[in-house]
């Protein structure tokens, strides 16, 4: 039988997901069903990534010098139920909707980062899996999706009732959860900037960075190009939940591909999953390749993601681990969102969504071809990973 704290950590994940298939994945077309243009969408669904800019690292510093990094955690889930009615209320005006959206984000952005921050330090005592935990959190985005498929085809609205409840239930668990300390918080104070000395994490965030901008693209948009290619609301939602069960064989066995693999090979590979799967929407989506794009999801966000995690809490100093999680979510979500919603819409209204696909699979091709050629001239992670054979 899991134990209680593994339980709680499950079902938490589970229903931090879900917020996320509910919310972020159907926004787009709540506003589009408002009238709202894709240029004004783009900022509206960046928005969160702007915010994420300044107060992510503000999080990350809060929460290694609280007594208990679940003490922020608490705040921002409460908040984020609350926070997300703003939205309806602002009802089609765009500068209500951007001041809503900002609310709103300021507590969601910080949720998932310091979760990974608490389970990743829990994981490393012993106490759970950090792996089987993530595990949960695509099993909840998977169910959620194709539900909320189903439930936004006829109820849009109730998009922001189901992510209030599901938020409010993360408040409750949060408050299971076993307590995890702020490493700052007896005094010795560590200044954020000094995490940037590693060379070899300067270089995974390039990286990351760079493949990011296109799933921030994606996240805000795929769902109006697709539904103007005919694709129904019903495939998306199944797409989507295909895209989080594609996930899991990369979470459940990811400690012996890291280990098999080191994380050099591992990200190249995802560098060239990241490429194919643009090419399918720059060049021919119809509902079968917009599947096949989701089954190759396991492949993309996933594997920077918990390549990240591992990095920073292996090699991070500890006052700065919950600082570290913040910026890898800053950098695989905000900036990039920044980047890709932002300045991917206004080029996709000028240019169209399949021109728009086309330059990020060009821009993943030669990201990939540039971190294989930094890394084969300077060895910047061969000893990293000979280290872990």
């Amino acid at each position: 039988m899991p134990s209680k704290n593994v339980t709680i950590l499950a079902i938490f994940y589970a229903f931090v997901y879900m917020s996320i298939g509910t919310f972020s994945s159907y926004i787009g077309i709540y506003m589009t069903e408002a009238g709202i243009g894709h240029s004004e969408i783009g900022i509206l669904t960046s928005i969160g990534a702007v915010i994420g800019l300044v107060a992510q690292p503000i999080w990350g510093v809060l929460s290694d010098r609280a007594k208990t990094k679940n003490q922020i955690l608490m705040i921002c889930t409460l908040c984020a139920s609350l926070t997300v009615w703003l939205i309806p209320w602002a009802g089609d005006l765009f500068v209500p909707l951007l001041i809503a959206m900002a609310l709103f984000s300021l507590f969601q952005i910080a949720i998932n980062p310091l979760s990974d921050a608490i389970t990743l330090e829990l994981s490393s005592k012993g106490v759970v899996r950090f792996s089987s935990i993530r595990t949960f959190g695509s099993v909840g985005y998977a169910i959620v999706s194709v539900a909320a498929g189903w439930l936004f085809a006829e109820h849009l609205n109730t998009i922001f009732l189901l992510t209030s409840l599901i938020m409010f239930g993360c408040f409750l668990l949060s408050l299971g959860i076993p307590k995890v300390a702020g490493h700052q918080s007896s005094g010795k104070k560590v200044n954020l900037v000094s995490i940037f000395k590693n060379k070899q994490l300067v270089i995974l965030y390039a990286y990351t960075l760079s493949l990011s901008i296109a799933m921030g693209f994606l996240f805000s948009f795929q769902a109006i190009y697709s539904k103007e290619q005919g694709i129904s609301m019903e495939v998306i939602g199944i797409g989507l939940a295909i895209g989080s069960f594609s996930q899991f064989p990369f979470m459940i066995f990811f400690q012996r591909f890291y280990d098999r693999f080191g994380i050099r090979n591992i990200l190249l590979f995802s560098g060239l999953i990241h490429t194919l799967r643009w090419c399918l929407y720059a060049f021919a989506l119809t509902p079968f390749t917009y599947i096949l794009s989701w089954v190759l999801h396991g492949g993309t966000y996933i594997l920077f993601y918990m390549c990240l995690a591992e990095y920073v809490n292996t090699y991070v100093i500890k006052e700065l681990k919950a600082s570290g999680q913040m910026l890898n979510s800053l950098i695989q979500l905000s900036v990039g969102k920044i980047i890709g919603g932002m300045l991917g819409g206004v080029y996709a209204a000028h240019f169209g969504f399949q021109s728009a696909f086309l330059v990020l699979a060009v821009m993943g091709a030669l990201s990939t071809v540039a971190f294989y050629m930094v890394d084969r001239r300077y060895g910047v992670f061969a000893k990293l990973d000979s280290s872990q054979l």
